[in-house]
């Protein structure tokens, strides 16, 4: 059932790779652009159509996958922007007229960029793992320009998706923009958090289908977390903190655990709150391979890394030893003796004791702290051309 799957799957995106390049050579184009982003609620979507709604004359089409609305994208659709159902006619209409497309994770097979149409990689996010397409899953994501926040994982983002140096554009992601966003106690409290908390992020193994997403047939990989978590969470309840955790979209694993409050992209939406202001006012972070935690150095708090799977993690890290030099504490497959020793140490003088390692770390990947990345990509945006004014 998998392998047909895929094999219609590919059937479906070769032909709209094929279609719509030869299309975006004569279709005339309107002064409109297209977003795309997965899941809708993916904060460089989100945050990039806001600067467009702000600055941009033309009209802003948002294609759907269906289902309920999430609150964030109701409220840019009331101040304009136009929802359009992906798999449609007028989805792949939208498309061809649109002088620009903007995408998360690819769209329609994510056909080679023809010249007058440019394709910005808004991508979700920078950080250590391969992600070029031949490994497992995944698709071709041509574009012509990517978006990233560090010279030194973004250029190798870069090099995967075949752009340019020139074309890379630095500015932030978008998302981080949401991590001064404050929560109110009501919305936290709607998610099942009751006082301050440490949000756990760990990136998927074995991935589930979602959507327009090849699944191979490897072998179910497992990272035994669950090894580690109680030291985690004795530690954190001795400091009156939650431990929080939000699963990939993607992770077959959907991390449900005793003593951990579980949160995923429908509670989310249900509350209406994004994964990154979540992030903005928690007290530290737990992840791995993610990209988050370089997103997270922005807020300068507490982070550790769990990684029980660390020798046997398929995915190749670049560089190969970032975890030697990451900004904090690695709980790994050695003996443990006194696993987050160090961020709960940290955590105790609110981040103070790790500040200047997590800086060093921001340096050496060359991280953009700005706190306006949105508004600084439409801004390159029409600086290079991509958009006429905004």
């Amino acid at each position: 059932m998998r392998v047909l799957r895929n094999l219609a799957l590919d059937l479906v995106l070769v032909s709209l790779r094929v279609g719509l390049r030869l299309l975006s050579r004569v279709v005339p184009t309107s002064r409109s652009v297209v977003l795309s982003a997965s899941p809708e609620t993916e904060g460089n979507g989100v945050e990039v159509a806001r600067a467009l709604l702000g600055r941009y004359t033309g009209t802003i089409v948002w294609l759907r996958d269906g289902g309920p609305v999430p609150v964030e994208v109701e409220a840019l659709a009331d101040r304009g922007m136009v929802l359009v159902p992906k798999a449609s006619p007028a989805g792949l209409w939208a498309y061809l007229r649109a002088e620009a497309v903007l995408f998360t994770h690819g769209l329609y097979g994510s056909p080679r960029p023809v010249p007058r149409k440019p394709v910005v990689n808004l991508f979700h996010g920078d950080g250590p793992k391969d992600v070029r397409p031949a490994r497992g899953v995944g698709a071709p994501m041509a574009s012509t320009y990517l978006v990233g926040s560090t010279t030194l994982f973004s250029g190798f983002q870069a090099e995967a998706f075949d752009v340019p140096r020139d074309r890379l554009l630095l500015t932030g992601n978008p998302r981080t923009d949401q991590l001064w966003r404050d929560l109110t106690p009501h919305q936290l409290a709607a998610l099942g958090i009751t006082g301050p908390y440490v949000v756990w992020l760990p990136t998927f193994r074995q991935p589930r289908a979602v959507g327009a997403v090849r699944v191979h047939d490897a072998a179910v990989v497992r990272d035994d977390a669950a090894a580690g978590l109680a030291g985690l969470l004795a530690g954190l309840a001795d400091r009156g903190l939650q431990l929080v955790v939000k699963p990939h979209p993607m992770d077959a694993d959907r991390r449900r655990t005793p003593g951990v409050v579980t949160i995923d992209d429908d509670d989310l939406a249900r509350v209406g709150v994004g994964l990154y202001p979540l992030l903005g006012s928690s007290a530290g972070l737990v992840t791995d391979y993610s990209s988050a935690w370089v997103d997270y150095l922005l807020v300068d708090r507490p982070i550790a890394f769990l990684v029980p799977d660390r020798s046997t993690y398929d995915r190749e890290l670049l560089p190969a030893d970032v975890l030697d030099w990451a900004p904090g504490e690695v709980v790994d497959n050695d003996p443990w003796t006194q696993p987050f020793a160090e961020f709960f140490a940290d955590l105790d003088t609110h981040g103070r004791r790790g500040s200047s390692l997590r800086l060093s770390v921001a340096e050496r990947i060359g991280l953009n702290p700005t706190t306006t990345a949105a508004d600084d990509l439409v801004t390159e945006l029409v600086k290079r051309g991509v958009l006429d004014s905004a």
